[in-house]
C-alpha cells in the first residue's frame, strides 16, 4: 500500500489546544472567557489528560464559547452567572445532533448534554480556584440521564460477519480496512488505542521464528488506554492472518499500524480515530445494516461474546474494565453467566 505526498497536509487547527501559553496569574475578572478555557485546557494537560480527552474538552468548550459570544461582544469572566449557565443548559437540551446518520433529525441525549455540562463544571471549578468570580461548578446541574440498553450497540454474529465480508479486498485499501475491522472485533480495542498502535508492536522482527501457524504477527500487544492504563490484548489467528495481508501492501516506512494518504501536521500519516468511524459507518451501509454502526459496537460485540462463551470477569478482564458493573453494560441480548445460573437453579 503506497502513501501518496502529494495529499496536502491538514490544516493547522485554530483551536483553544492550539493557542501559544498563557499564564494563568494574568487571569483577572476581565479576562475574556476564551483566555480562562485556555488556561484551563493547559491545565487539564499539565494533570496528563490523554490526547483522546483533551480534543474532546476543546469542543465542550468551544461551544459554550459560541453560545456566550452569540450577541458579538466579547464575554467577560465577571460576566459569568447563573441564568447564563441555565440558559445554556436549556440549549443544549434543545440542540440537534451535528452529526451522524439521525444529523439534524432529532435532540442530543441526556448523556451526551450531561458530558458537556461536566466540561463546563471544570471550566469553572478552576476558575473558582484561581479566585475568580464565577459561579461555583455545583451550579450546573447534570440532566437525568436513563441507563443506556445494552442491545441499543448490539450487532449479532450475522450481522457482524456482513459488516467484515463487505470490503473489496482486491483493493490494497480494502485489505487495510478488513484488517482494521478484524482487529477491532478480535481485541475488543477503543478505536483510539488502535489507531495509536505502531506496526513494530505486531510485526514480527526478520531474525525471529515462525510462530507454528506460520503467521507472522504478534498474537498479543500492549495498548495505552483510558485512563492512561495499559493493558494486553490478544490476537486471534483470522485478524492475524488478515493484518499480515496489510501489512505486506504497506511500501512505506511510516511506524503507524494503520495509516491513509493523508499527511499529519506531525508528518505522519497515521489513521485519525474519525477516518476509521468513517471506514466503519460505510461498511455498515455497504452491509445494509440500518444500526448507526461506530468501532463502539465492536468493542461491545466482543465483550458480548467473551461473556456468553467463558464468563463476565474473564469479559472484564480482557475489556480492561475496572468495575464489572461497567462490562455488564456493554452485554447484548442478556447476562450470560445470570441465564445459565437461572437455568440450573430453576430450569
Amino acid at each position: 500500500m503506497e502513501i501518496t505526498r502529494d495529499s496536502g497536509q491538514e490544516g493547522a487547527e485554530n483551536g483553544l489546544l492550539s493557542a501559544g501559553y498563557l499564564d494563568p496569574r494574568e487571569l483577572g475578572p476581565n479576562s475574556s472567557v476564551r483566555d480562562l478555557a485556555r488556561a484551563y485546557l493547559q491545565e487539564l494537560r499539565d494533570k496528563g489528560r490523554s490526547d483522546t480527552t483533551l480534543p474532546r474538552y476543546e469542543r465542550f468548550l468551544v461551544e459554550f464559547l459560541k453560545f456566550v459570544d452569540d450577541h458579538g461582544d466579547t464575554p467577560r469572566v465577571r460576566d459569568l452567572d447563573v441564568r447564563i449557565l441555565k440558559a445554556y443548559a436549556s440549549h443544549l437540551t434543545r440542540r440537534r445532533l451535528l452529526a451522524g446518520r439521525d444529523a439534524g433529525k432529532r435532540p442530543i441525549s441526556a448523556a451526551s448534554k450531561n458530558m458537556a455540562l461536566i466540561g463546563l463544571r471544570g471550566l469553572l471549578k478552576f476558575g473558582v480556584l484561581l479566585d475568580l468570580p464565577v459561579p461555583g461548578p455545583e451550579k450546573v446541574e447534570l440532566s437525568k440521564a436513563p441507563e443506556p440498553s445494552p442491545d441499543a450497540r448490539h450487532l449479532d454474529q450475522h450481522k457482524l460477519d456482513r459488516l467484515l465480508e463487505g470490503f473489496d479486498t482486491s483493493s490494497d485499501e480494502g485489505v487495510r480496512n478488513r484488517a482494521l475491522l478484524e482487529l477491532l472485533t478480535a481485541t475488543g480495542c477503543r478505536v483510539s488505542e488502535l489507531v495509536g498502535l505502531d506496526r513494530a508492536k505486531l510485526e514480527l522482527d526478520g531474525r525471529a521464528p515462525t510462530p507454528a501457524d506460520g503467521v507472522r504477527i504478534a498474537d498479543e500487544v500492549t495498548v495505552f488506554g483510558k485512563g492512561s492504563r495499559y493493558r494486553r490484548v490478544f490476537l486471534n489467528v483470522q485478524s492475524r492472518r488478515w493484518l499480515e495481508r496489510y501489512l505486506r501492501t504497506r511500501q512505506d516506512q511510516d511506524p503507524a499500524l494503520f495509516v491513509t494518504r493523508r499527511k499529519k501536521s506531525d508528518g505522519s500519516y497515521r489513521m485519525s480515530v474519525k477516518m476509521a468511524q468513517t471506514i466503519v459507518a460505510e461498511a455498515a451501509q455497504r452491509a445494509g445494516l440500518t444500526e448507526n454502526v461506530s468501532p463502539h459496537w465492536l468493542r461491545h460485540a466482543a465483550v458480548t461474546k467473551w461473556a456468553k462463551e467463558v464468563s463476565v470477569p474473564f469479559a472484564q478482564r480482557l475489556a480492561g474494565h475496572r468495575n464489572v458493573a461497567t462490562t455488564s453494560r456493554y452485554l447484548g441480548s442478556t447476562d450470560a453467566e445470570l441465564k445459565e445460573l437461572y437455568k440450573k437453579r430453576f430450569g
